[in-house]
């Protein structure tokens, strides 16, 4: 490791005064890799000397901003090329430390690229989202489209690679359900761009702690949410549903009652610190979902009005 660690050093001297010993760079999780994967206590703290001594901004739109180094591919060579392997010692991820990146497809209340039938009105958008923290990030896809603005289907997918982890279907209708009287066709065109908007802006992305702020109980009524979303789970299962496949209403409303409690208490320890995608679906309709590593699903944390 004695050619590593002397690299290293030369690294920590070449990121404190911006220079660049080679033209190829690596994003910040190569930086991250090395240091979980070096074998030696002195490499890891020339690797920690490296970070203090960036000052560069980063240009990678899915990291948060942060001062970054600048690392050259040589470090990807130093972690293949290392001593013993570090693999008996499971990786840590901290989802919550994760900062949604910008929209990978932003999207605009607008004409419909392709027409069809009578749906001449389309906002169709997605967004990226590392949820699990495993460097495979899920993308919120949203597909809104209908003749008018207060007529569209929202279709809301997170998938990953070909599959579906959480669905939600709605009609913009929703969003005037408590209008006193009639709304302008501007204002309502307003409304549903802001609220169709906002499924792909930073304000979607919330901590679980945050959700449960205002209650008086705020463990209780995460457990309680859970509950229900443990008994619907159950229901997908006892039908052979995938999470993609749409849950008939009355069995989505209503599950059969009875949740584990023990699990509904390891998934409420699990997710209390999570980031949550929170939507709203009009009316009183507003849903919190994080993603379980322990049980590879979207559980809904949080539901209310």
């Amino acid at each position: 490791m004695a050619r590593a660690e002397d690299a290293l050093a030369a690294l920590a001297h070449a990121a404190a005064h911006e220079i660049d010993p080679h033209p190829a760079r690596v994003a910040l999780g190569a930086e991250v890799g090395l240091t979980e994967h070096a074998h030696s206590r002195h490499a890891r703290n020339l690797v920690a000397a490296s970070r203090r001594a960036v000052c560069l901004s980063s240009t990678d739109h899915r990291l948060p901003p942060m001062r970054m180094a600048r690392l050259p591919l040589l470090l990807l060579a130093l972690v293949a090329c290392g001593g013993a392997s570090d693999r008996g010692s499971p990786a840590r991820h901290d989802t919550t430390a994760a900062t949604a990146p910008a929209p990978d497809r932003p999207a605009t209340l607008g004409p419909c690229a392709t027409p069809a039938g009578s749906d001449s009105l389309c906002f169709v958008g997605s967004r990226s989202y590392d949820f699990a923290g495993d460097g495979r990030p899920f993308r919120i896809e949203i597909d809104a489209r209908g003749p008018a603005p207060d007529s569209l289907r929202v279709a809301l997918r997170i998938v990953r690679n070909d599959s579906v982890y959480h669905r939600a279907d709605w009609s913009t209708a929703l969003y005037s359900r408590y209008d006193d009287g009639p709304v302008s066709r501007d204002s309502t065109r307003r409304r549903a761009a802001a609220h169709l908007a906002r499924l792909l802006g930073d304000s979607a992305f919330v901590p679980v702690r945050a959700l449960l702020g205002g209650a008086s109980a705020p463990d209780a009524m995460l457990r309680e949410a859970i509950a229900f979303d443990v008994q619907g789970a159950e229901e997908r299962r006892r039908r052979g549903l995938a999470p993609g496949d749409t849950l008939p209403i009355a069995a989505r409303e209503s599950p059969a009652p009875g949740a584990d409690s023990a699990r509904v208490r390891a998934l409420a320890a699990e997710l209390r610190d999570a980031t949550a995608y929170r939507y709203y679906a009009g009316g009183e309709a507003t849903y919190a979902v994080a993603w379980s590593r322990a049980e590879r699903r979207f559980v809904t944390v949080f539901s209310c009005c």
